[in-house]
């Protein structure tokens, strides 16, 4: 076994010395070309990807303008229905106050306090 393992050691050499140098040298040329335009095209993806990534930070950016300028001009349409509610709401409550039912009514329980009043008062004067 030890005669094989030798065998195969000066086989492998032998292989490649069988090799003429031009041909190696054309191999490696090759390769070096395929390397470097691997190399290229990995730059040129990395450029694209770099401008992918710039124009997705700018979408964002905007994106998030406008999401504010919503939001804004909510909170602004939000707060005049708000205050469209409460001008509405004074005018039905002083629109129901002026009606002269509220008015009577008011009348009515002022006349009832004044009588309760004279009333305590004549009974406090004969106890005294």
């Amino acid at each position: 076994m030890v005669e094989e393992k030798a065998t195969a050691t000066s086989e492998v050499g032998a292989k490649v010395l069988v090799k003429p140098l031009p041909h190696i040298l054309n191999e490696l040329a090759g390769q070096i070309r395929a390397a470097e335009e691997a190399a290229e095209r990995a730059n040129a993806s990395a450029r694209l990807a770099e401008q992918a990534a710039a124009n997705a930070i700018a979408a964002v950016e905007e994106a998030r303008q406008i999401g504010e300028r919503i939001a804004q001009e909510a909170r602004r349409e939000a707060q005049e229905a708000l205050s469209k509610a409460e001008e509405a709401l004074v005018r039905a409550v002083v629109k129901r106050l002026a009606r002269w039912d509220w008015i009577a009514t008011l009348i009515v329980i002022n006349l009832a306090i004044i009588f309760c009043a004279v009333l305590i008062a004549f009974a406090l004067a004969k106890a005294l």
